[in-house]
């Protein structure tokens, strides 16, 4: 985006404190929200566009209390992404902007309460991602569990925070106030949700973290946002051409697939049982048409 679009979809990250603060606390807990908002970035960009990239870059610092200004940088957005969309790269620093500004005010405001609360807080936010997916073929959305934990995350970080104390959020969406005061029942909202079975299909590139030579299990090590995970490889006939010898993989190869994954929820685990698997292997990519940040060298 351009240095007047950044300042667009900017935002800022305020600690608010009264009297005198030990400063290595203060810092800490501002750069832990930074993760934790960071975070909703890097989940709702690498759902919309895993190619894509958000950096924040720090632009002004002010310690009447702690107060701090950062620029969202997008890059890695292909000229083709959302070709009826004027600018794509815009209309994702809006997105996330809303987003994180939304979760927020959720936690702030204590809205979620019930079933009911959780179900209109996905509801505005998939609609809000939804704007624009018109004419695309994007198939993201959040879901019940992404957005609950989300804001008992934040809620949980806000608690470190003394009385008079808040972390403030700006930006063109609005404000939010994080204190020690927000807080959600997460035991009630997972029973109310039950058991549930959440799925999601994308076409994603993976790198192989470990090979399977010699046996014929069908799952595989392949790394994604950095994490190693399991795939279950249902792609037969490509099984069969690997195993034959047919296609050659080497150390450091990526896997363009559609994966297929499926969030598994119950109201006794905090987090949904999370597994991936392989409807169809599309290509084996060697590294050297990877970049170092995971995007694809096209030309």
């Amino acid at each position: 985006m351009t240095s007047k679009e950044n300042r667009k979809y900017d935002f800022e990250l305020n600690l608010n404190f009264d009297g005198g603060k030990n400063p290595s606390q203060a810092f800490g807990q501002l750069a832990k929200m930074y993760e934790k908002v960071y975070a909703i970035d890097q989940h709702i960009l690498y759902n919309i566009l895993p190619q894509a990239k958000i950096d924040y870059e720090l632009t002004e610092i002010e310690f009447s209390s702690i107060k701090s200004k950062v620029v969202q940088i997008i890059k890695n957005v292909p000229d083709d992404f959302l070709k009826d969309i004027l600018n794509p790269s815009a209309w994702l620093g809006h997105v996330l902007v809303f987003v994180k500004h939304r979760l927020l005010k959720a936690v702030e405001k204590n809205e979620v309460q019930s079933k009911l609360d959780l179900e209109r807080l996905t509801s505005e936010i998939n609609n809000k991602i939804k704007e624009a997916r018109s004419s695309s073929n994007m198939i993201f959305e959040v879901n019940n569990y992404y957005v609950l934990n989300t804001i008992n995350e934040i809620g949980t970080e806000g608690k470190r925070l003394k009385n008079s104390e808040f972390i403030e959020y700006k930006s063109q969406s609005g404000k939010a106030r994080i204190s020690n005061r927000s807080s959600v029942n997460m035991p009630k909202l997972l029973f109310e949700l039950g058991d549930q079975q959440i799925e999601q299909k994308r076409i994603e590139i993976l790198k192989i973290k470990s090979l399977d030579l010699l046996s014929d299990r069908t799952k595989w090590k392949l790394m994604r946002m950095g994490k190693a995970i399991d795939v279950k490889i249902l792609h037969q006939e490509w099984l069969d051409k690997y195993h034959n010898r047919e296609i050659v993989i080497q150390s450091g190869d990526y896997l363009k697939l559609e994966l297929k994954i499926t969030y598994t929820t119950s109201p006794g685990n905090l987090k949904p049982t999370v597994t991936y698997e392989a409807l169809k292997i599309l290509e084996v990519i060697p590294p050297g048409k990877i970049e170092d940040d995971g995007t694809v060298v096209l030309f």
